[in-house]
């Protein structure tokens, strides 16, 4: 009999057969041919209707982009995407492909290929093993041995396939995630798209995780789906025609109307797995976003004291993802049962009965000959694969629509950034009215501004109507209260916010700011690279005219005292400037960068705050000589002397302007508004005096003089210049001691192992049960798959249909055990995921380590990748290879012992010999995949911090025009993670052809070897029917028991890869552990270092005796420094930037180790029992998560916040009767802080805003001092927190400060705050040198 010809038929069965299967080929191949035709043009059409209608709208929004983006409500709008349907993918699909190039094509192509040949050598797989069976039956060893080295060859020519499919796989992810990424970044960097999505658009808050979170997801899953479709498709079509050539078609037919109606009924009942994804995608960048806000404000949190009010928020929002990431299981775990039952168990049921029914029906009946059984035994096998196989293809193809729905989730969110982006970049603020007029004329060589005004995004107006004009050598300053729109109107300028109306004129192209206008921002920006990257910013050193070079380098540094960073930090090492410069130093910094631009106009937006009044003379005296006309925001009136325009603002939206030379305080020009405005309102004052100032010379001399130096002190005490050469203590650096991998999995076992009693034993027990269910199933199906084979020999149909209905009974019980088993181990990874956050957040949000951590350790610790996207990464992992392990130790003991009593102990014997050979083999040529993936993680986590970053500088970057140098810097880093991935796939192709021969192809060669013995030595009749049904039945069944303990032999060589690639993620996670468990012991690790400092606690003073201050870099910032601090006598903190003011605030805080010396300090923390005895304001202010109240009362929640204000009540401290009068005195606090307006356009006391968008500088620094006021301290420690507010304003908070019998710790450049202080501790040049003074009245 021929092996391809398994029927023996008539020549008019042959022409009939023939017939029909060309019909359904005909028919299959139309159908393949026209869908994908039919696909790919719909594609390609819905995508150019998207572009076209996305165009018409935006040329339409354009028109109203004004009234549009900054009407009330706008920034939460909805948006445009329609969400669970398949529109989003379609798009995102056609970008894929029309972007893919010659190169994406041929990888598809690859792949088509692969799967082509993958299949064809899987059927001829079949059939050779069909032939094996055979052989084996007849105990012909010869041919045996032929067919068994065809087998090993062909197994390792699937392994190479498989392999080089996951590697193409793999290799297509990473160029589509390539392609999504550089799309969504060409328009995230257009026309400032990146600042106007998060503080103006507001309809996503984190783009961030959909570009380093989502978008890769989104590729590894359709990569995944696009080569598991091509399997399906080769399989479906090649084994369709298999199955005609020698069947009946109708068994076509039945598969396709079982598959069809199982699709559609799972259709039915699937719950939207797409609006599940995008939910908890949603969640996730959430809780990412509090972390990265945690390390972006640490330093601020630490001062203030907020790690429980922040605590509160992470584990709130963290508490929410995990309640949706548990609907999101309880939903996978009943669909589940549903799928699985109808599609794999019951449909192997079903594919059962149409394996068997041809050889009971005629058509494939043995014969009663020996040979006849056996050539049946050898087509059942191969009829066996064809009916699997086509069922498992068109099954996969059925459920594509489930991950489609999952998919299309990720697509949703992507496609919707892709179309904001794209809306945010046409919407430019240089195109026209409705009747035509331009907003902006370009080419101009001055400034102008035409009935402009401005208005906030959430609809506040701040200026009306502004007409002013600045020309080339004229120079402007702006003044006003705090959020009067000083700032905005630079935003409106720079094309940040729309142009509601009027009309803007200035020098150069475009909405933007340009070479022409230079702007150094409010809060110094600092890009990461090297010294000579911060000098040229926005410029990248391929766009510099003439190199930069070193002596010019040195000549800008030294214009602005800078020059010693020459020499402390090396020409070519890149640094997070941002971390390593104090405020003071980051603002000289920006003035150097003014100096290499030399533009024509400068904004100076409060830009020399942190600097000395010498400094920011001299700054202003180069700017003048080097030609730039400047628009400075200032409200200290000596710079008037530097500006011949002053612009007003009032706060309520009007405005005046004066001219130098006008002798009359009344304004030059005007709008109606300030007209008919008293301008003695709280909020117009600032205005006033400067207006004043401006108008009367004399009194512009009174300012300059009252910021001299010259005021009565007496030197009290000083640095000992004869100590200098006394050996440096050294700073102690945050060290962990670095454990070995088994100390760590020790430490995380000691985590995660639950007791018995405990919820996760308990589901641990219920994995081992259901583990040992599912071997027990497995052993009776591999039973009845024997059986099956013995009755189709005897040809008993009854005993058959017997068997049908207890196979469905299994597929009842398989439906329930499996589900059941991925549902619980997905229910360990998150059980142990919150297992572990919780314990690195008790160490983390403690005693400060979350600032410790990021900026006292040597090295580089991204926390906030770790405890996120790592630490939910190690749980997956972690818990599959839990079970993993459970599953193949409860095979092999299972099966271990069914092959003893089928081949005795020499089959035992060979099975443990091939595993401990397999394994030492694959030791051998494992490559250090534990090492890589935990680089692969390092970078993916450094590429989301820069964009976090971004997001977080947002607003300097777009006045900079930096989007170009920030998309390098990103580019750049995305680049380097590519290429990394792209190496450890080629890694993991070769040792993936290795590790599947092994552990997968090679054993089933083994089993066939081990039935051949047993079939030698069965004894018996041969002759007799029995006998051969039973060595059937014997030969079926030790085929599935071998290949089940050599697949759980497989897994567990496969462990050792897994293990590896986890310990990557071990590592990564229990180093940061380490380091948190440095950061929480009790004494400093100076102490092994023989230092003599010691703290001691307070309660009424503050002593420093013979403290030597020295910073983490090992710079000695005062030497033996020795002050008392009583109440009722403030200290000032003066000296030259970088000279250690915030640092001895930092060791007075604990942040820093008290190294030498001893230091006197009352307790840190505030509580709701008493008033506290020392409160601190950052130098950088801080805006909380919550509410309007949450801003005052932080670090309190709202309940300590109405106990403290109860106990101060009870202790006759406040007029308040009880805790419910608290927005009373919380209203009382604005009012003095003048910031009560806030209640009424914030929308009142429960308000929640990103406050740090609304509010201005200032308005932030009040807030601060408001903070201060509620809490009443016996000490406030004020670092430079009202730098950006007026004179007026400023004097009024310290008088405030006095009269609350507060005492109060200032660092300050402003000499005007001196009469509010009785010592002066003036640092002298940076180097260990004081003096403390006491000033005379």
């Amino acid at each position: 009999m021929p092996s391809l010809q398994l029927l023996q038929l008539t020549e008019h069965g042959r022409g009939l057969l023939k017939s029909r299967r060309k019909a359904l080929l005909l028919a299959t191949s139309i159908v393949v041919a026209g869908g994908s035709a039919a696909a790919y043009m719909n594609l390609r059409k819905k995508y150019n209707t998207d572009t076209s209608a996305s165009h018409i709208d935006n040329g339409e929004d354009s028109q109203g982009a004004m009234g549009q983006l900054i009407g009330k409500g706008t920034n939460v709008k909805k948006s445009r995407q329609k969400r669970g349907s398949v529109r989003s993918l379609q798009f995102l699909v056609t970008i894929l492909l029309s972007r893919m190039g010659q190169v994406g094509a041929m990888n598809l192509l690859a792949m088509v290929a692969i799967a082509v040949s993958r299949t064809a050598v899987s059927n001829r797989l079949a059939k050779v093993q069909g032939f094996l069976f055979r052989t084996a039956f007849l105990r012909r060893v010869p041919v045996f041995i032929r067919l068994i080295l065809e087998n090993i060859l062909l197994c390792f020519l699937l392994s190479t396939l498989s392999s080089t499919s996951k590697y193409m796989t793999g290799t297509l992810s990473l160029q589509f995630r390539k392609i999504l990424t550089l799309a969504t970044h060409k328009t995230y960097f257009q026309n400032m798209v990146y600042y106007k999505m998060s503080h103006v658009d507001g309809r996503i808050s984190n783009p961030e995780q959909r570009i380093a979170s989502d978008i890769p997801r989104f590729c590894s899953e359709l990569s995944d789906l696009v080569q598991e479709n091509l399997v399906a498709t080769a399989d479906g079509i090649l084994y369709t025609w298999r199955l005609c050539s020698y069947a009946s078609p109708k068994y076509i037919f039945w598969i396709l109307a079982y598959v069809l109606g199982a699709g559609t009924a799972i259709r039915n009942f699937s719950p939207a797995f797409g609006k599940h994804m995008s939910k908890e995608q949603q969640l996730e960048g959430e809780y990412r976003q509090l972390h990265s806000r945690l390390r972006t404000h640490g330093e601020s949190i630490a001062f203030y004291g907020g790690e429980n009010r922040e605590e509160f928020h992470i584990q709130q929002k963290f508490k929410t993802l995990v309640q949706h990431m548990r609907l999101v299981l309880h939903d996978h775990w009943w669909f589940g049962m549903i799928q699985d039952f109808l599609l794999k168990y019951l449909g192997a049921t079903v594919a059962v009965i149409l394996i068997i029914e041809p050889f009971f029906s005629g058509n494939l009946r043995p014969d009663n000959s020996t040979l006849g059984r056996a050539e049946m035994l050898s087509n059942l096998r191969y009829h066996t694969s064809v009916i699997i196989s086509l069922f498992q293809s068109l099954g996969t193809l059925s459920i594509s629509s489930r991950r489609l729905s999952r998919i299309s989730g990720y697509a949703d969110r992507i496609h919707e950034l892709m179309g904001i982006s794209r809306d945010l970049a046409i919407q430019d603020s240089s195109s026209q009215f409705a009747d035509g007029r331009k907003n902006y004329i370009s080419e101009a060589n001055y400034i102008g501004f035409d009935d402009v005004k401005v208005v906030t995004p959430t609809g506040n107006v701040l200026v009306e109507d502004l007409t002013l004009k600045v020309e080339p050598g004229s120079n402007l300053l702006i003044t006003g209260p705090n959020g009067s729109g000083k700032s905005s109107l630079f935003r409106v300028l720079g094309g940040l916010w729309p142009l509601v109306s009027g009309r803007v004129v200035k020098p150069g192209i475009g909405s933007d700011l340009n070479k022409e206008i230079f702007y150094v921002p409010q809060r110094p920006y600092t890009a990461v690279g090297t010294l000579r990257d911060q000098l040229i910013y926005p410029l990248m050193g391929s766009q510099e005219v003439k190199p930069l070079t070193q002596n010019e380098m040195a000549e800008l540094l030294e214009n602005v005292d800078l020059k010693y960073l020459l020499d402390r930090y090396p020409p070519e090492m890149e640094v997070n400037w941002g971390d390593e410069l104090s405020l003071g130093e980051q603002q000289r910094l920006g003035m150097a960068r003014l100096f290499y631009h030399k533009p024509k106009f400068a904004i100076l937006d409060e830009c020399t705050s942190a600097v000395t009044t010498d400094m920011e003379e001299r700054f202003c005296a180069k700017v003048r000589v080097m030609g730039t006309s400047c628009i400075t925001i200032s409200h200290r009136p000596a710079l008037v002397a530097f500006h011949d325009v002053v612009l007003s603002l009032d706060g309520e939206g009007g405005w005046s302007v004066h001219y130098k030379g006008t002798d009359s305080a009344e304004p030059s020009e005007s709008n109606s508004s300030s007209n008919t405005k008293n301008l003695e309102t709280e909020r117009q004052n600032d205005a006033a005096l400067v207006q004043q100032a401006f108008s009367n010379p004399k009194m512009v001399s009174r300012f300059s003089a009252s910021e001299s130096q010259s005021y009565p002190s007496e030197l009290i005490a000083s640095c000992s210049t004869g100590e200098h050469d006394i050996q440096m203590p050294v700073f102690p650096q945050l060290q962990s001691s670095t454990n070995a991998l088994p100390l760590r999995i020790s430490s995380m076992f000691k985590i995660l192992v639950p007791t018995v009693l405990d919820k996760q034993g308990a589901q641990l027990l219920a994995v081992a049960l259901l583990v040992f269910s599912r071997t027990w199933i497995s052993d009776r199906i591999a039973s009845l798959n024997g059986t099956t084979v013995k009755y189709v020999l005897e040809q008993d149909k009854a005993g058959f249909l017997r068997l049908v209905g207890v196979s469905v009974l299994q597929s009842a019980a398989s439906s329930f055990v499996a589900p059941s088993l991925r549902h619980l181990t997905a229910v360990l990874a998150l059980g142990w995921r919150i297992r572990l956050t919780k314990h690195l957040l008790r160490n983390y949000l403690r005693n400060n380590a979350y600032y410790k951590v990021f900026l006292m350790s040597r090295e580089s610790i991204d926390a906030d990748q770790r405890i996120t996207q790592d630490l939910e990464k190690l749980t997956t992992d972690l818990s599959g290879l839990v079970t993993g392990m459970v599953k193949p130790t409860v095979d092999i003991t299972w099966f271990t012992w069914r092959m003893m009593r089928l081949t005795g102990r020499r089959g035992v014997g060979i099975l443990y010999a091939y595993m401990l050979l397999g394994l030492g083999f694959l030791r051998i040529v494992t490559p250090d995949f534990g090492e890589m993936a935990s680089r692969e993680q390092q970078l993916e986590g450094t590429f989301r911090y820069m964009h976090e970053r971004l997001r977080t500088h947002a607003e300097s970057v777009a006045f900079f025009g930096g989007g170009a140098r920030e998309r390098e810097m990103i580019e750049s880093r995305f680049r380097e993670l590519i290429k990394h991935s792209s190496l450890l796939l080629k890694k993991k192709w070769l040792y993936g052809v290795l590790d599947d021969f092994t552990t997968k192809q090679l054993p089933h060669n083994v089993t066939w070897f081990l039935s051949l013995m047993y079939a030698l030595e069965h004894e018996g009749d041969r002759a007799l029917t029995s006998t051969q049904g039973d060595l059937a039945h014997a030969l079926r069944f030790l085929a599935s028991v071998v290949s089940q303990s050599f697949l759980a032999f497989g897994d567990i060589l496969e462990l050792h890869k897994k293990f590896l690639e986890l310990s990557g993620g071990i590592n990564r996670i229990f180093e940061l552990e380490e380091f948190l468990d440095a950061a929480q012991q009790e004494l400093d690790v100076s102490t092994s270092l023989n230092s003599e400092g010691s703290e001691i606690h307070s309660s009424n003073a503050i002593s420093f005796a013979e403290v030597d201050i020295i910073n983490p870099v090992q710079k000695m910032l005062l030497r033996k420094l020795t002050c008392d601090i009583v109440p009722g006598k403030s200290l000032l903190l003066t000296g030259p930037n970088g000279s250690g003011k915030s640092s001895i605030f930092r060791v007075l805080r604990g942040l820093w180790p008290v190294i030498s010396g001893k230091l006197v300090r009352p307790q840190l923390h505030p509580n709701s029992e008493s008033r506290c005895c020392m409160f601190y304001v950052p130098q950088r202010p801080y805006t909380c998560l919550g509410t309007l109240r949450d801003q005052i009362i932080y670090p309190l929640s709202l309940e300590d916040a109405e106990k403290m204000a109860l106990c101060f009540a009870e202790e006759g401290q406040d007029p308040m009767d009880n805790a419910s009068d608290l927005d009373i005195h919380l209203r009382t606090i604005l009012e003095n802080v003048k910031l009560v307006y806030l209640l009424e356009r914030e929308g009142g006391w429960d308000a929640n805003h990103n406050w740090e968008d609304i509010l201005s500088l200032g308005e932030q620094q009040r807030l601060g001092m408001a903070r201060l006021f509620f809490h009443k301290p016996q000490f406030g420690v004020l670092d430079e927190c009202t730098n950006a507010t007026s004179v007026d304003v400023e004097e009024h908070l310290y008088r405030l400060a006095n009269k609350l019998g507060i005492t109060v710790i200032t660092s300050s450049q402003r000499p005007a705050l001196i009469p509010f202080h009785s010592l002066e501790l003036r640092l002298i040049d940076g180097e260990g040198n004081w003096e403390l003074r006491q000033i005379g009245d």
